[in-house]
């Protein structure tokens, strides 16, 4: 594959995963990537936004673009009682309900796609971590 390739090529393969989390959680109400802002927040407690974005890679713009649809249903705050100009957000009761709620979704979503991959996937996805300066995961 040429380098002029690559991007397209990966790009079209994240849509077609974006989508699948997408329908697998559309009962519950959530896209993929509110999913993972939810679980995000949940597991990092009160978290400043540019924590948040920095955990996850996320442009701050993107992120609180993001965010502002689960700050109006209620599943995410930010926090008003700290001082400073930062406003860290939590998870709220009705997000965790969220959660619990959409994470059995996701689970048998997650399973679907595991099994779909094979051996040369795994290695693409050692791959992409690598070019993000990570290195493999295994």
């Amino acid at each position: 594959m040429s380098a002029t390739a690559a991007w397209p090529c990966a790009a079209e393969h994240a849509r077609a995963i974006t989508r699948r989390y997408d329908a697998a959680l559309r009962p519950s109400g959530l896209t993929i990537t509110q999913f993972t802002l939810l679980i995000s927040i949940a597991r990092l407690k009160p978290v400043a936004i540019s924590a948040l974005a920095d955990v996850l890679s996320m442009e701050r713009t993107s992120l609180s673009r993001n965010l502002k649809p689960l700050e109006a249903r209620g599943l995410v705050e930010r926090m008003t009682e700290t001082s400073g100009r930062a406003k860290p957000i939590r998870i709220t009761d009705a997000g965790r309900k969220k959660l619990e709620e959409a994470y059995p979704m996701w689970i048998k979503a997650q399973q679907a796609t595991e099994e779909k991959l094979t051996d040369s996937a795994q290695s693409v996805s050692d791959t992409l971590y690598t070019l993000r300066g990570e290195g493999p995961r295994y």
